[in-house]
Formats: C-alpha cells, sequence, structure tokens
C-alpha cells in the first residue's frame, strides 16, 4: 500500500516546524534583550539617586560611603566596561557591576587590584582621599597585619578593648593581626577611627600615621577689641 503522502512532504513539514521554533527562540531572545537594556539604563539612570545604606543624611558619614560612585567614576575614565574590569582582576564578570550598585563593601585587597587596574590610588578609591602611590610589585595591604599590630601596642590596648572601641570584637582584631582574615575598607576604617590614625596609612601605609590637622573653624564675628591701657 503507497503512502498517502507526497515524497518531499515530511521534510517540507519538519523545515516549517524548524522555522517556528527558530522564530519562537528569535523573539524570545529580544524580549529578554529588550529586558536587560531597559533595566540597565534604569540603574544608570538612577544609580547616584539612592544613597548607600551607611550613608545618612545630616551626619558626617564615613569616607568608605562614597566608593560606589568613585568606582564607576574611575572605570568610566578608563573607558573600560564592568566585565572588562572585573575579568582583569580575576573576579567575576558581574562583580564590579554589583560593587557600584553600592550592595557590597569590597575588601582591602580588592579594592588595592581594582585601583591598580584602573590607575589611580587605592586610597582615594577607597576613602576619597588622594595620596600618592607609585605601582608597587608588594600588595600594599598586606602591612595592615603589622601596622595594626605595632600600633595597638603603642597605644597600649588589648584586643579586647580595640574590639570594642572600633564596634567590632577581639576575635576580628585577633585574626585580622594574624592575616588570618582580609577585613573589607569600611572595617578598616572603624579600627583607623578607635585608634585615631589615618585610616590611609593603617590600610594602605600611603602617607603618615597622623590624622591630618582639622581646619579652624571660620568666624564671621569681628577681632575684639584690644584692651586699653
Amino acid at each position: 500500500m503507497g503512502s498517502r503522502f507526497a515524497p518531499g512532504a515530511f521534510f517540507v513539514v519538519g523545515l516549517g516546524c524548524a522555522q517556528a521554533s527558530y522564530k519562537q527562540l528569535s523573539r524570545n531572545a529580544r524580549e529578554k534583550s529588550e529586558i536587560i537594556e531597559e533595566y540597565d539604563h534604569h540603574i544608570e539612570t538612577n544609580r547616584f539617586r539612592v544613597l548607600p545604606r551607611d550613608v545618612v543624611r545630616g551626619r558626617h558619614n564615613p569616607l568608605h560611603s562614597g566608593f560606589a560612585r568613585r568606582l564607576a567614576h574611575a572605570r568610566k575614565a578608563a573607558k573600560t566596561t564592568s566585565a572588562a574590569l572585573s575579568l582583569s582582576v580575576g573576579m567575576s564578570a558581574d562583580a564590579s557591576w554589583r560593587l557600584e550598585g553600592g550592595g557590597r563593601i569590597p575588601r582591602l585587597d580588592t579594592v588595592e587590584k581594582l585601583a591598580s587596574a584602573l590607575n589611580v590610588s587605592p586610597c582615594l578609591l577607597a576613602y576619597g582621599v588622594e595620596m600618592p602611590c607609585q605601582p608597587q610589585v608588594a600588595s600594599l595591604s598586606m602591612g595592615l597585619p603589622d601596622r595594626l599590630v605595632r600600633l595597638r601596642q603603642e597605644r597600649g590596648f588589648s584586643r579586647r578593648q580595640l574590639g570594642r572601641m572600633s564596634g567590632t570584637s577581639d576575635n576580628f582584631v585577633q585574626m585580622t593581626e594574624t592575616g588570618t582574615t582580609v577585613p573589607n575598607i569600611a572595617k578598616v576604617e572603624q579600627l583607623a577611627k578607635a585608634l585615631q590614625v589615618s585610616v590611609c596609612w593603617l590600610a594602605f601605609g600611603l602617607g603618615t600615621p597622623e590624622l591630618p590637622e582639622r581646619r579652624r573653624p571660620r568666624s564671621d564675628r569681628p577681632p575684639a577689641p584690644a584692651p586699653s591701657a
């Protein structure tokens, strides 16, 4: 008994199904691409309208709070993409994008790698403080444990005392001093504030340990008259 279908009918039907599937996949891919583009535009437009979590209006905010904004600015100045920057320092492709979003506080060594890739000072990137920094072979942040131990002992603080003063813990101080953990830039700033030392020096060994002198407050009052003789 002969076939009811003409020769080549199965081929035509199969080709038609393949074309339909291809059109559907193309439509889905186009819709996803449009969603991603719209989301990226939303993030780029509103990124700096939202304050980081640790920023409070009307208060003296920590230096590290502007890290996300500084990273985005430095990356754009270097004319590179978030993915390219991330991959250049050995991170996942979306790591820099997430950091620019302000949802994560990076570790000290991560900031140093990013700063090196962007050819900026690590202290400028981490804390917004411009410090001359020449390209280094060894990591600057690796000296943190020694600097912390020396300074804590000079101040006469125990690990427990420093942990309490900095809002961390004695275990955190111990792990930082022994190099067991690499703290993030927020924790280092807390330690520097408790020790009353320059955060750039503590974090990266840049500059001097002394805090910069505060500017004298302005006074709009005229000087007092000299006492009469």
